[in-house]
């Protein structure tokens, strides 16, 4: 009986430190790194991609201005929008070996998310828009050039990501 008692009391001692441990702030510094970092990663899996040996950068094309290009990612919020849209491009659209890509995204999506929270931003809700119906139309009429383009823009997006995740203050 004894043994029990000694062996209880060392289990409550060791679980002494527990109970006056502190949560460990996250550094918004480091979750840039990180989202940097991913962006980073995602570029080069795109440029890895082989629909980019396959058709050159200047394509000229109409009817796929619902893809995203040439935006300022300013704020966070918009930076995870632009993500958002892509993801759903991505995962709609038969390419091959993207399962990364879109995880990375998730992932990227997170880290922008979890940056937003410490700065105090607001949660924002998904956005529901209408670019999966474009997406299929113009799908049909031109699947490698839709491949191409949405990854290139991607990759434009990315870029404006990296440059401007140091200089986000705000929401």
């Amino acid at each position: 009986m004894q043994y029990i008692q000694l062996s209880l009391c060392g289990l409550l001692w060791m679980w002494l430190p527990l109970c006056h441990g502190w949560a460990i702030k996250p550094d918004p510094n480091r979750i840039k790194a990180d989202a940097k970092m991913l962006s980073r990663t995602l570029i080069t899996r795109i440029q890895e991609h082989p629909i980019q040996y396959l058709f050159p950068s200047n394509l000229k094309f109409s009817g796929l201005d619902f893809i995203p290009d040439d935006q300022l990612l300013e704020s966070l919020e918009h930076m995870d929008e632009t993500l958002e849209v892509f993801q759903n491009i991505l995962s709609s659209l038969p390419l091959e070996n993207v399962d990364q890509m879109l995880s990375d995204m998730e992932n990227l999506r997170s880290l922008l998310q979890l940056l937003s929270s410490i700065m105090g931003c607001t949660a924002r809700k998904p956005t529901q828009t209408d670019t999966l119906v474009n997406l299929t139309e113009e799908y049909a009429k031109a699947p490698y050039t839709t491949e191409k383009v949405a990854l290139d823009r991607l990759q434009k997006s990315l870029h404006s990501i990296v440059k401007h995740l140091d200089h986000i203050t705000g929401c």
